[in-house]
């Protein structure tokens, strides 16, 4: 794989670099190269400050921790805290962060193993979208590519190859969006998609498949072979919501009918399912929140056109699928 210089050009004002998430500006203690740099801390605008903390977290009691996510597919797991004044999210040996009552304030204290790429990875990937959700967003686990002056977006288990068709888009030109992280809300007219920033995170074997001229990569943490794709200008990555055409929900192995490429579209009811299930949250016992998720997602499955895709785990039927959807 090609190596890449990951120097920042963001935005540096009082000793903090300035960066673009989704729309929110996140000042960070050190250099978070997959964002985009923001230009200056919007005024009444909200902005999350993150930092290495100086000192471990006290240990939470027993009593005090409220979920546990088990690993799926042999990927993460992570716990979740509350004591009132904030969170604790914890994943086993690798990192706790600590985050605030209102996800403005998040602090990093990083296990001793952990190098730099795994903690930006644990807080683009996972912290940072659970915050969003924290703060009355939306956010869906979904890779999305612009066609034409909209967004198509596609959801599913780990495993079901998301990130593999969204790179498949992209290495056929049309521009990312991101691969798991897109903020949804409901517009007059059109289901609006903003990405939490471009972002691509690939097995070897795909991306020698995917693309006719390897990209640029990097390791994207010390656990796991997946590389992370170098966008090469996420400045110019959308920031501005586009239209979601369509909302695609990938079929499980069982689902699967040989070398058949088939789209069913789905009842609001069952596309309000899908999206629940493929949401981020932060503290799943709020009741509140919860019911809050619940009504943005039964609307939007009211207006967005929601189908489930079935097709073959094979690379080189990825043209055909991509001429299926589009």
């Amino acid at each position: 794989m090609a190596e890449c210089d990951e120097t920042s050009s963001s935005r540096v004002e009082h000793g903090v670099y300035l960066y673009r998430y989704a729309d929110t500006v996140v000042s960070g203690a050190w250099p978070l190269v997959e964002l985009s740099p923001a230009e200056s801390v919007a005024s009444g605008g909200t902005t999350m400050a993150i930092g290495i903390l100086n000192a471990p977290l006290s240990e939470p009691a027993d009593t005090d921790w409220i979920h546990h996510w088990p690993p799926e597919g042999g990927g993460l797991s992570l716990a979740l805290s509350s004591k009132g004044e904030g969170f604790v999210l914890r994943f086993p040996g690798l990192a706790d962060f600590a985050i605030s009552t209102d996800g403005l304030q998040i602090g990093a204290w990083p296990a001793p193993l952990t190098n730099t790429e795994t903690l930006r990875h644990l807080l683009l990937d996972q912290v940072l979208p659970r915050v969003l959700a924290h703060q009355g967003r939306l956010v869906l686990h979904a890779g999305a590519v612009q066609v034409g002056c909209q967004a198509i977006a596609f959801i599913g288990d780990t495993g079901r190859g998301k990130s593999t068709l969204t790179a498949s888009f992209h290495a056929a030109g049309f521009p990312l969006l991101s691969d798991d992280g897109l903020v949804l809300t409901r517009g007059d007219r059109f289901t609006l998609a903003l990405p939490t920033y471009p972002s691509l995170r690939l097995w070897p074997a795909a991306i020698a498949s995917l693309y006719a001229r390897p990209p640029a990569c990097a390791p994207m943490a010390h656990y796991s072979t997946k590389q992370r794709v170098v966008m090469t200008d996420v400045a110019a990555a959308a920031s501005n919501p586009l239209p979601l055409a369509a909302l695609y929900v990938l079929a499980s192995e069982a689902k699967m009918d040989g070398a058949r490429i088939s789209l069913t579209s789905l009842s609001p009811r069952e596309a309000c399912m899908a999206i629940i299930r493929n949401s981020f949250q932060l503290d799943v016992t709020d009741a509140r929140r919860a019911a809050a998720m619940l009504a943005t997602a039964s609307r939007i499955a009211q207006q967005l056109p929601v189908f489930t895709l079935t097709f073959p785990r094979d690379f080189a039927r990825l043209p055909d699928v991509r001429d299926a959807i589009l």
